[in-house]
């Protein structure tokens, strides 16, 4: 195995990550999840591990699954490979776990809560990116969906709900900050605040004018599940 320490350059994290180059994988960890020596048998053991979880999601594009390691809760996604040119596109413009993985340090930076990313896994067969995995800490709490979907939520903690959501997508704006797949399961509740989490389609930057069309896409996409919300008393 071959590691190598490096400054994250997210200006704020403070935080050290190393790089792995493991025959067959490439990614980055946080040396405070797992240490270096561990690395391979945890990185050759993802897949059984994700086995032996709790499966949170399983279809043709990712599985994703709650586990226990070292002690520690984290969910681990997989996205899968699809197709020769779905891998080639990837392998050329990046992982989707990579691009997860620095938008998370990101919005860390920024103190806008995200599942805390601890490693990205990209998996290759040749020089081909064949799929990849993203690991992050476990979150407790429902989507939000689920919280407009209960009949025993009230309606002024629905409000609360929905004003969280669109004060997180305005702080987001002022940084230049667009998601980039605004629906519900993708919005945590964790009693206090949103937690922003699937972030491999978040942009970052760019003109004003442009900025401003995909917040207004991002609000758009949330008010577009919230009106389909079942349930008694969701907010409007």
């Amino acid at each position: 195995m071959n590691t190598c320490e490096w400054k994250s350059n997210l200006p704020g994290t403070g935080r050290r990550s190393v790089r792995l180059a493991i025959p067959g994988y490439r990614g980055a960890f946080d040396p405070q999840f797992v240490a270096a020596q561990a690395l391979p048998e945890f990185v050759r053991g993802l897949e059984t591990l994700m086995q032996e979880g709790q499966v949170l999601k399983r279809d043709v594009a990712s599985f994703v699954s709650r586990v226990l390691w070292n002690g520690q809760e984290v969910v681990i996604k997989r996205y899968n490979h699809r197709a020769f040119w779905h891998s080639l596109r990837h392998t050329i413009k990046g992982s989707r776990a990579k691009r997860n993985w620095h938008n998370a340090h990101r919005l860390v930076s920024l103190q806008i809560a995200t599942p805390e990313p601890l490693a990205y896994v990209d998996e290759y067969r040749g020089p081909l990116l064949w799929q990849s995995y993203f690991v992050a800490r476990f979150v407790s709490g429902p989507h939000v969906q689920q919280v407009f979907a209960d009949g025993t939520v009230t309606e002024s903690e629905k409000q609360r709900v929905n004003d969280l959501v669109l004060d997180l997508l305005r702080r987001l704006a002022e940084h230049g900050i667009s998601h980039g797949d605004l629906k519900h399961t993708n919005l945590l509740y964790n009693g206090t605040g949103i937690v922003l989490m699937d972030l491999d389609a978040m942009r970052i930057g760019g003109v004003r004018w442009l900025c401003r069309r995909r917040y207004r896409r991002d609000v758009e996409r949330y008010l577009r599940d919230l009106r389909t919300a079942h349930g008694p008393g969701r907010p409007r």
